[in-house]
């Protein structure tokens, strides 16, 4: 499966501004990072939940691919930010 990472922002409006205005995310903006299947569609865009079966719609996508097989599916700065869920099911899937 490939893996799409997206932020959980802590407020929706959060996503428009930050999109509006393309800065990085800050870390204190996002609930939590996901996991998403790719969409079988668009290719790089996530499918319509996550892997926890969150909705994708109201999330901010994070542009990050692994260096290598065996590398975390997530960037370094979000970890302590991660779903335990998407987490368990991206490691044993």
């Amino acid at each position: 499966m490939a893996v799409i990472v997206v932020l959980e922002l802590m407020e929706p409006a959060d996503a428009r501004v930050i999109l509006a205005s393309e800065e990085p995310v800050e870390p204190s903006a996002v609930r939590q990072v996901h996991a998403a299947p790719s969409d079988p569609d668009v290719p790089g865009d996530p499918g319509p939940t996550t892997v926890c079966g969150r909705d994708t719609a109201a999330m901010l996508l994070e542009h990050w691919q692994p260096s290598g097989p065996g590398q975390r599916w997530y960037p370094p700065r979000w970890t302590g930010r991660i779903c335990p869920t998407c987490d368990t099911v991206v490691r044993t899937g």
